[in-house]
């Protein structure tokens, strides 16, 4: 197995930490197994996306989809995970990589879909990064990730989000490079204007410490929910969602604030 070889300067730990995410450029466009395995990868999406039972999952109004990488996500990951990457690693995150579980997952836009509200993956607390892979070149036009620069730096609730002076980036990349990514950065999926479904595949590395129940590896590659609960009450509240997300958000945005001056108030007349 070829090594991956890095071809620009390495972000050191203050920027990663600053800005929440580094893109690393490789040589992996170079490599024939990697090649191979993309192939195989863009055989089983579509294959799956065949399937009239995809249409029944939920995150298909939305267009999004998580998927378990299935035997082919062991093969990506001796590829990536490398001793050069894994000291790089750790060397940003000041943790060892046996330290974590990891998640053989990755996400799905589908064609003229995919648009999401700003979400951060988890508590902000939680320490849990995301290591993604390019499958193929991500263009403003197939539904990049877009990010709030820095927005990982400070625990925000929605309405102090909302109103938050934001840096917005959309994170474009070239096939064969590596994002990683801290799972409290406030982002969102965007839509994905080509008539090709994105894909992009993802090692979402969990602290062991925290005991979270891992999705095992499938026996083969699998499209799998996102977001929402593939039954009626998960489609209803999709249809909000994609529809009506305004609404969504304002009424969150009420809530929020209604629950901070009812705090407020209790706490004047203790």
């Amino acid at each position: 197995i070829e090594r991956i070889m890095f071809l620009k300067k390495l972000v050191d730990k203050n920027i990663f930490d600053r800005n929440g995410y580094v893109v690393l450029d490789t040589e992996l466009i170079h490599n024939p197994l990697f090649n191979d395995l993309i192939n195989a990868f863009e055989d089983a999406v579509n294959l799956e996306l065949k399937k009239s039972s995809i249409k029944k999952l939920g995150g298909y109004i939305m267009g999004n989809f998580g998927i378990n990488q299935g035997p082919l996500g062991l093969k990506l990951y001796s590829l990536i995970f490398e001793e050069e990457f894994v000291n790089y690693f750790e060397k940003i995150t000041s943790k060892k990589l046996n330290s974590f579980d990891l998640n053989y997952g990755g996400n799905l836009v589908l064609p003229h879909k995919g648009q999401q509200h700003f979400h951060t993956d988890g508590s902000f607390e939680d320490e849990m990064y995301l290591i993604s892979i390019a499958t193929e070149d991500i263009t403003l036009m197939n539904g990049p990730t877009e990010i709030c620069l820095g927005s990982n730096n400070k625990e925000m609730s929605l309405e102090e989000f909302f109103f938050a002076k934001k840096q917005k980036v959309k994170l474009t990349m070239k096939k064969g490079q590596i994002l990683i990514r801290k799972h409290n950065l406030w982002h969102r999926g965007t839509k994905n204007y080509s008539d090709k479904a994105r894909l992009l595949l993802s090692f979402v590395m969990m602290p062991k410490s925290r005991k979270v129940k891992i999705e095992k590896i499938s026996s083969k590659f699998e499209i799998l929910p996102n977001f929402f609960n593939s039954n009626l009450k998960g489609r209803f509240h999709e249809i909000i969602y994609v529809k009506f997300g305004f609404l969504i958000i304002f009424l969150k945005l009420i809530s929020a604030i209604l629950k901070n001056l009812f705090t407020k108030q209790n706490k004047k007349n203790i």
